[in-house]
């Protein structure tokens, strides 16, 4: 597929008639350049819409955000209108009647004029497209919203012709199904710095989306859909096929499974109505504190409530510290006595040296004795004569009466006992003692300090909220804070709703699982009509193939997926060896990708750089649209935006040429695309747009490729 040009008609930024021109050669790189604000952005979103509508929501998060933002997709679309001819159209005036017959007849020639300023639309041809069935050069999409009326309506004509079979299938289902799916555009329509998100998703619901586009992408998901209606086809065959019994089963089972998708569906209608008013509720809360700040209010109702909390805080901190003082003002005497404390602890340790002593001596000559009994008993069963054993017993007395220590009273009477601690008395002062002469004064002087600082700064947080509660007697103050402080209580009542509802429907999920199985099972032993048997067979067989082939390809696609994304890595990365392979992990419908390092641990995403996180999602994009043979242009806006020279070069060199037969980048010259990067580029550049703004009015003008920055100059 080539876009061959684009019109965008009172879209946004772009009053009037505005049209961009794409000529198909060897060389296949176009830019369209601008200054932040003129509508780089807004020419991207335009395509988007252009396809698919009030869809949007369902290519990207970020569109999903705007819309949500805009309260809805009908204030959406209304704004994309240009804004002087929204006001303009604002002042016309016209009866229920007459807007009733316009919308019934179409514009007369005495309202033309009001058709020509209420309607925008964005204009798309494509050529060099394969359309089964439907031989065409040419495919022309037209999206156009009717400011006045509050209507929308697409126009897809062949070859200029409209063809009734596109107009029979619906033009939104078959540009979905035969130019590009909504849940892979993401992949051809993309902001460069903001595809990091490819790189850091976390949620299931996240991998599981990503799951269903990557299915899509990679041509999974039509043979999936295939088996699916085999399946249905077989159990629809039993059901009409089965007693009255199995039937009954069949039909309690299956019942079973529609009411929980049905209950899964309301709880993500319910989901998304929520998630749409946490989207209401965030910008009034940016509203509101606008308001407050701009009333002269300096804190927000969330600071006040924080400060509040500070305060209680450094309360319950001056408490503690307090109290820790007066624990070391219990101590405080025995610092103060000085020489005093120190003499009685010169006492105390006397008195325990004196004790320990004379224990020591008692229990030595204790000890001593008892040897010189056991040692004389031993001598009288000895088989000496009487002398003989008197003459020993005299020299073992001898020698223990020499050696017994006599407790010298002189020592003891020197030491006079004045506080008698026992060991455990002694060691506590002891232990009091070093506290007080090492570590009291530090300490002390420190919690003073502590407690100084604290009742400084609850001192000055008192001030705060005295200052922020006396605004509140300005009633407009008072009145906003008062709403804020509701917005913010309902955003957290509702973020709290729509985790139980993701929660409810991770269940359901799980449920209809078990359901599923059952009801195979179940039919499994039904046998069915004779007519139908060899229908049955034949599907069964089919599902049977589809199934070992689906195994086949996923297997094949996630090992030439996981070498083209790490042939990509290696090609636009400089860091040789820090990525070494890539694992792709597909667990039903949840998909895994990993990073690895030479020991096959894996790399956490959340250590590369924002750099090394867009060249990553890079490797992806560009294996993805490489594996899927898919055809398409590819748009990328805010190229280069985090890359290093290195980095730049080789997606300059090596991703853009090769990515698809058209890109179209929306730089910003200077920034996001230096001129030597440009000159590097340059070789398969074929045609250069600049945006120009005057008057906030953007259009385009064509700029010879090799001047672009001679003219800008």
């Amino acid at each position: 597929m080539f876009i061959e040009s684009i019109i965008l008609h009172n879209y946004r930024a772009y009053k009037g008639h505005n049209k961009t021109s794409f000529k198909q050669d060897a060389k296949n790189i176009f830019l369209v350049a601008g200054n932040n604000g003129f509508g780089k952005t807004t020419f991207l979103t335009s395509l988007v819409w252009c396809l698919y509508g009030k869809l949007m929501v369902d290519v990207d998060e970020k569109f999903r955000r705007d819309i949500n933002d805009a309260q809805g997709y009908k204030n959406y679309a209304r704004q994309s209108l240009h804004k002087e001819l929204a006001s303009v159209v604002n002042t016309y005036e016209a009866s229920p009647e007459v807007r009733k017959r316009i919308i019934k007849h179409g514009y007369s020639s005495e309202s033309e004029y009001i058709k020509n300023d209420a309607q925008y639309y964005v204009e798309i041809s494509i050529s060099d497209i394969f359309i089964p069935s439907i031989p065409c050069r040419t495919i022309t999409i037209r999206r156009t919203y009717d400011y006045f009326l509050d209507t929308e309506f697409v126009e897809v004509l062949i070859d200029g012709q409209v063809n009734e079979l596109a107009k029979d299938v619906g033009y939104d289902i078959f540009i979905n199904d035969f130019i590009l799916s909504k849940d892979i555009a993401k992949f051809f329509f993309f902001d460069a710095e903001k595809i990091v998100n490819l790189a850091e998703v976390k949620s299931i619901d996240e991998k599981r989306r990503l799951s269903t586009a990557y299915s899509e992408v990679l041509g999974i998901k039509k043979y999936e859909d295939i088996k699916r209606n085999l399946e249905n086809l077989r159990l629809k065959f039993r059901k009409s096929a089965g007693s009255t019994a199995s039937k009954a089963k069949l039909d309690r089972l299956q019942a079973g499974v529609d009411n929980l998708e049905a209950q899964i569906r309301t709880k993500e209608e319910e989901r998304e109505r929520v998630d749409n008013q946490i989207q209401q509720y965030r910008a009034e809360a940016v509203q509101l504190q606008e308001r407050l700040i701009r009333e002269g209010n300096a804190i927000s109702v969330e600071d006040l409530k924080k400060q509040k909390e500070l305060l209680i805080a450094l309360k319950e901190k001056d408490s503690k510290l307090k109290s820790q003082l007066r624990e070391m003002l219990d101590v405080a005497p025995f610092a103060i006595s000085g020489k005093l404390f120190t003499d009685l602890m010169t006492q105390v340790i006397a008195e325990k040296k004196i004790k320990t002593t004379v224990a020591s001596r008692a229990a030595i000559n204790a000890a001593l004795q008892l040897t010189q009994t056991q040692i004389t008993e031993g001598v009288s069963e000895l088989k000496l004569t009487e002398l003989q054993k008197q003459a020993v017993e005299r020299i073992i007395a001898d020698a223990f009466a020499n050696n017994i220590v006599e407790t010298s009273v002189e020592d003891a009477a020197a030491i006079k006992v004045l506080v008698d601690f026992n060991d455990s008395e002694s060691n506590e002062f002891q232990a009091l003692f070093d506290n007080i002469r090492y570590s009291f004064n530090t300490l002390f002087k420190q919690l003073v300090k502590d407690i100084k600082n604290n009742a400084l700064f609850m001192a000055k947080t008192q001030r705060k909220i005295v200052e922020a509660e006396y605004d509140d007697g300005n009633a407009d103050i008072k009145e906003i804070r008062m709403r804020k402080a509701e917005v913010d209580e309902l955003l957290a009542q509702l973020d709290i709703q729509t985790r139980h509802l993701s929660e409810q429907i991770g269940t359901l999920n799980k449920d209809i699982k078990v359901l599923k199985k059952q009801l195979s099972e179940v039919a499994k032993h039904v046998r069915v009509d004779k007519a139908d048997k060899e229908k049955d067979l034949i599907a069964e067989r089919l599902i049977s193939e589809l199934t070992t082939f689906l195994f086949e390809l996923r297997a094949k696609r996630k090992f030439s997926l996981e070498k083209k994304i790490m042939a990509g890595i290696d090609v636009l990365m400089h860091k040789a060896d820090f990525i070494h392979s890539v694992r792709i992990d597909l667990q039903n419908d949840i998909i895994e990708i990993e990073l690895l390092d030479k020991a096959g641990e894996i790399i956490s995403k959340e250590k590369l750089s924002k750099g090394e996180q867009q060249l990553y999602a890079t490797a992806i994009l560009n294996a993805l649209v490489e594996e899927s043979g898919i055809e398409f242009p590819v748009f990328i806006d805010s190229p280069l935006q985090k890359f290093d020279s290195i980095h730049s070069r080789n997606v300059i060199t090596k991703f853009y040429p090769s990515v698809s037969k058209q890109v179209v980048i929306f730089p910003l010259l200077g920034k996001e695309l230096s001129e030597d990067e440009y000159n590097v580029l340059l070789p398969n550049v074929n045609e250069v747009y600049i945006i120009e703004n005057e008057n906030g009015c953007s259009s385009f003008k064509k700029i010879t490729p090799n001047k672009l920055f001679e003219t800008l100059s």
